[in-house]
């Protein structure tokens, strides 16, 4: 499995990354993307904030250079929208975008935003959960005056990526200077952000959606910065009592996902197991073709987690193949690669209950 996911790797990568070249014809008329820095393609570059990734060395391996994705080249959202043979999709917070540049998809995501409109405030401006199902809202109507009465049909066809909830951890739960761990304990919290999860969900059904992949939290235990930054933690090794709490969310989000398919007509909520499928990686990295599994290719500190990647920083890992971790939070181009693969043609273990290109032939 593993050498044949490491070919396909170069292969999508010239794909993805040659002047308007589209894996096959599109297999949904678009594809709208919601959730954090994991597929955030720069919304946040024009916003007050701490939490932008619109410098160098970021997306030193991406063809359009730094413009705000949290790595050294594809997230998984582009690699997703190329196997479904649709463009890298745009941004939403651009201010020259136009209703027809929308008909492909737009990208929402926004870094240090999670489900909690809290979540991740300290940086500074965001787009939270809440505010991208209103900006989705708001380009309906700029959708329709373009696709008149076949606005309906469009969104229903349309592909909805959602990966979310890392931030409700790591910027909010886990903060030392979070209040959470005093007013929650981990399971009142899992159900208080799947409660908030699911309202979120129904508002994009009741927009028209009704083809969704959905992203389990990843093992945030074994993150670079998770590793680096607790003194406890030996490296090379992550941290059990974090992951724990990620499985306590993911069963959770499971588990309402079934529900919504029950009680929402004509829906299809994919649960997509992130969190499995990395793991799985990490451990077996030597298969993939990684040589570093938690050790970031750009920051500083333990483990390269103490320290954001930064253009005044070094960059030594001159081969980024070799790393599972670009920087301290964020996977490298090539794991995204290899997980969108999964994702979109893989088996029930990794996507239930089909995987992404079942949905979208649906």
């Amino acid at each position: 499995m593993a050498p044949s996911l490491c070919i396909h790797t170069a292969l999508i990568s010239f794909v993805l990354f040659s002047t308007s070249t589209f894996a096959e014809e599109a297999q949904v008329p678009a594809m709208f993307v919601f959730g954090d820095s994991l597929v955030d393609p720069g919304n946040n570059n024009n916003l007050a904030t701490l939490a932008k990734a619109n410098y160098f060395p970021n997306g030193i391996d991406f063809p359009e250079g730094d413009t705000g994705r949290y790595c050294n080249g594809g997230t998984f959202a582009d690699y997703l929208s190329n196997l479904l043979g649709l463009p890298i999709i745009p941004p939403y917070n651009n201010p020259e975008i136009k209703a027809h540049d929308m008909l492909q998809g737009v990208n929402f995501a926004s870094a240090a935003s999670g489900i909690l409109d809290d979540t991740g405030r300290f940086y500074g401006e965001l787009f939270s959960m809440d505010s991208q199902i209103q900006n989705f809202g708001r380009i309906l109507d700029e959708l329709g005056s373009v696709l008149e009465n076949r606005t309906e049909d469009y969104i229903g066809s349309s592909f909805f990526l959602v990966s979310t909830g890392s931030n409700d951890y790591i910027n909010n739960f886990l903060l030392p200077i979070s209040q959470k761990t005093r007013l929650y304990t981990p399971e009142s919290f899992a159900e208080l952000v799947i409660h908030e999860y699911r309202r979120q969900l129904k508002e994009l059904y009741d927009l028209g959606g009704r083809k969704f992949l959905i992203g389990g939290v990843g093992p945030l235990g074994c993150i670079p910065n998770q590793i680096g930054n607790n003194p406890n933690a030996s490296e090379g090794t992550c941290i059990e009592s974090t992951n724990i709490l990620v499985l306590q969310f993911n069963t959770n989000l499971k588990v309402m996902l079934d529900d919504l398919n029950r009680s929402l007509r004509g829906s299809y909520f994919l649960f997509w197991d992130v969190y499995s499928k990395s793991m799985e990686i990490i451990t077996n990295y030597s298969r993939y073709g990684f040589k570093y599994p938690l050790t970031a290719c750009c920051g500083a500190g333990r483990s390269k987690g103490q320290i954001m990647c930064l253009p005044v920083l070094p960059l030594e890992c001159q081969n980024r193949n070799d790393h599972i971790f670009w920087d301290p939070y964020h996977p490298t181009a090539r794991f995204n690669s290899i997980v969108a693969e999964v994702a979109y043609n893989g088996t029930l273990q990794t996507t239930f209950p089909m995987n992404a290109m079942q949905l979208a032939l649906l």
